[in-house]
């Protein structure tokens, strides 16, 4: 049995992508057959994926890490290595991605089978194969794979519920969702039963076998004054309001005052001002330990509290099931009002992903860089001024990283980059001269003239 969970941290890998290979063509009568490296396979990627049927983040918060595979080295002949397997991750619908770093937020993985890739692998590098000019026939030189992306992740879940449940502890919420739905909540008559949000399934079948609708309802436990300050429970579970768009506010007549209405308001709107102008049922529980008369009496303070509450107040009891099917009639048209209106609620900064975009491509066309001016300092050995110069660009980090720079044709084919992409001239311009320390991708490299 998975134990609930709703906000976990964990690190994400990329595959590396396979190395190149350097060979060379062994045939009897082919003397000098040419170069034949295959290129390396790129390494797997990770994705996460939300399921709409996983609720918890458990999981992930007991596995911290995930690998993605790498990709295999190229093969003599122009054999391409094996692509390392993406990596798929099930996470429930409704999860936020945010860099732990930056604190930035990635993306809000908000419907079911949507994706979002967390790690690209690396690109698999290029056989010798592809080095091969007229004047350079005999290229002893092949790419090595690129590091997969590494990233550190915090994943936050917001329960997807068209339905939320509020109410101070002990109002019935837990009896309410167990009558409606498919939800089998723990039940007592003591404060603070529901230690972790309730999801339930209600199928209108069970109301009348004609209609096939469903709609997910939320038990959003533990709000008492002072929640949205950690009082309580309720400061954990007041994000998950935020994903339903109608609530059930729930009040217990026998505890419950007119004014304790106000109360949960109050630290919705503390919270989050958005949740406090969500639609809201108001519904009085617990009718059947009543007489008509107090319930009445009840209702009468709670209108005058609240103008707008009169004649829209539902009374049950959620113990006998009196006035239950109302309530769940009138939730019911309420979902599909909001369902037919759900085009012009999407946020118009949601993000779609596509299938291309599943496997990492490397810009190669992006030849953007930086050149940053760190410090001068003298050598011991010879005792001259030597300038250090940072050069910043996923290109030319990539060029490096993918770059066996102890291969004399590895460390040519930096040299041709640092001229090519125009990063030598810059260097140049900001005073460069022979000698001086070129910092590239953690690895450093002497200016020529």
């Amino acid at each position: 049995m998975s134990i609930f969970c709703d906000k976990t941290i964990a690190e994400f890998t990329g595959g590396k992508g396979g190395d190149g290979s350097t060979s060379f063509r062994r045939e009897k009568f082919v003397p000098k057959g040419g170069p034949d490296g295959g290129d390396g396979g790129d390494g797997g990627s990770i994705i996460l994926e939300a399921d709409e049927n996983i609720n918890t983040l458990f999981d992930l918060n007991t596995q911290k890490k995930y690998k993605a595979e790498h990709g295999e080295s190229g093969h003599k002949k122009n054999m391409h290595g094996k692509n390392g397997e993406d990596m798929v991750i099930k996470i429930p619908a409704g999860t936020i991605i945010v860099d732990f770093d930056t604190k930035e937020q990635l993306f809000d993985l908000k419907k079911h089978k949507q994706i979002y890739i967390v790690a690209n692998g690396g690109k698999g590098g290029f056989g010798n194969t592809h080095f091969k000019s007229s004047v350079h026939q005999a290229p002893d030189f092949a790419e090595t794979g690129e590091k997969g992306e590494k990233k550190r992740i915090i994943l936050e879940l917001k329960l997807v519920a068209d339905v939320g449940i509020i109410g101070f502890p002990s109002a019935g919420k837990s009896t309410l969702i167990s009558k409606i739905s498919n939800a089998k909540p723990k039940i007592a008559d003591y404060p603070f039963t529901t230690l972790i949000p309730n999801l339930g399934v209600v199928s209108m079948t069970k109301f009348d076998k004609k209609i096939k609708d469903s709609f997910v309802v939320a038990d959003i436990p533990g709000l008492i004054e002072g929640a949205h300050l950690g009082k309580g429970l309720g400061h954990q579970f007041l994000r998950h309001v935020s994903r339903t768009e109608i609530l059930v506010h729930l009040l217990d007549p026998t505890r419950d005052t007119p004014e304790d209405y106000a109360v949960i308001n109050r630290e919705l709107e503390k919270y989050d001002s958005r949740l406090a102008a969500k639609d809201q049922i108001t519904v009085i529980n617990k009718c059947d330990a009543l007489t008509e008369e107090e319930i009445k009496e009840y209702e009468k303070k709670l209108v005058k509290l609240v103008p707008k509450l009169k004649n829209k107040i539902f009374k049950i009891s959620a113990l006998t099931g009196s006035g239950i099917k109302e309530l769940t009639f009138e939730l019911h048209k309420l979902v599909g009002q909001f369902r037919k209106n759900r085009v012009k609620n999407i946020e118009v900064n949601e993000e779609v992903i596509t299938e291309e975009e599943t496997v990492y491509r490397p810009h190669l066309e992006n030849r953007k860089f930086e050149v940053i001016f760190r410090r001068s300092k003298l050598e011991s050995a010879s005792g001259k001024e030597r300038k250090i110069f940072d050069v910043v660009g996923k290109r030319i980090e990539q060029v490096v990283q993918m770059t066996d720079i102890n291969n004399p044709e590895g460390l040519e084919r930096i040299y041709h980059f640092l001229g090519k992409m125009g990063i030598k001239n810059e260097l140049q311009k900001q005073g460069a001269g022979a000698g001086d320390r070129i910092r590239i991708g953690g690895k450093t490299f002497i200016m020529r003239s």
